[in-house]
């Protein structure tokens, strides 16, 4: 499935990936996040050799309304924009997909 990006373009590059399997946000754009912190210790992720170079809060909507994903992953070499479905939950947040892709709400 694929999200919008805080862009709104129709690049690939700048779509995010809703992925179930993904245990954090990440994206290469660091660009995206409008505060970044290195990581408390060094990590990496387990896509071939990509370290995480940062951490931060990322601008994340669709159709003009902007909440922020937590705790994004600033991986400078991964290839695609990937979102946690589980730490989006965490969150308080709830994904809903129909037959046009998905939207996300707060989750009450």
């Amino acid at each position: 499935m694929i999200a919008s990006s805080p862009t709104n373009t129709s690049i690939l590059e700048d779509v995010w990936f809703v992925y179930s399997s993904a245990s954090k946000h990440m994206t290469s754009h660091q660009e995206w996040f409008p505060d970044l912190r290195e990581p408390e210790q060094p990590s990496y992720v387990e896509i071939g050799d990509d370290t995480i170079q940062h951490v931060g809060n990322v601008p994340f909507g669709k159709d003009g309304e902007q909440t922020y994903i937590k705790n994004g992953l600033h991986v400078p070499t991964i290839a695609k924009n990937l979102v946690s479905i589980a730490k989006i939950v965490e969150q308080g947040m709830q994904f809903r997909f129909n037959d046009r892709g998905y939207f996300n709400e707060k989750g009450g």
